[in-house]
């Protein structure tokens, strides 16, 4: 069974292995750890089971206006369940107070993002990684 969290009192680095998968440089769990914790909100997945985190969804924010969705994922073995929806509608519930929500995601995915009434929109990114 899966449960959601949204602080991380009972969460350390250990609980947060397998993330990542196909970056030219995955985060380490203590990274992984530090962005949780400097995030404005979180949602966490949890498998009752393992008590591992099987998925993740961050938000950064001013509080008032703006907030940005940098990264959801859930672990591939935990995928085609249904988690990553769930991540999804609880993050925007803790954003429903802020009128302009932003991500950026791959065009495959923007299909998944418009079943939350997100509009697709054109934007421009730095990777710095991809000089290294």
């Amino acid at each position: 069974m899966i449960y959601y969290i949204t602080d991380l009192n009972d969460i350390n680095k250990d609980q947060l292995q397998g993330f990542f998968v196909g970056w030219k440089t995955p985060l380490s769990a203590e990274k992984h750890l530090e962005i949780l914790k400097n995030s404005y909100t979180f949602v966490v997945a949890i498998d009752t089971e393992t008590n591992n985190v099987v998925g993740f969804v961050n938000a950064l924010s001013d509080k008032i206006q703006f907030a940005f969705i940098p990264m959801l994922e859930v672990l591939p073995n935990y995928q085609s369940n249904g988690i990553d929806s769930q991540l999804m509608e609880r993050i925007l519930t803790k954003l429903e107070h802020i009128d302009c929500i932003d991500l950026t995601c791959d065009p495959d995915k923007q299909a998944f993002y418009e079943r939350f009434k997100m509009l697709k929109s054109n934007g421009m990114v730095i990777r710095r990684y991809l000089d290294r």
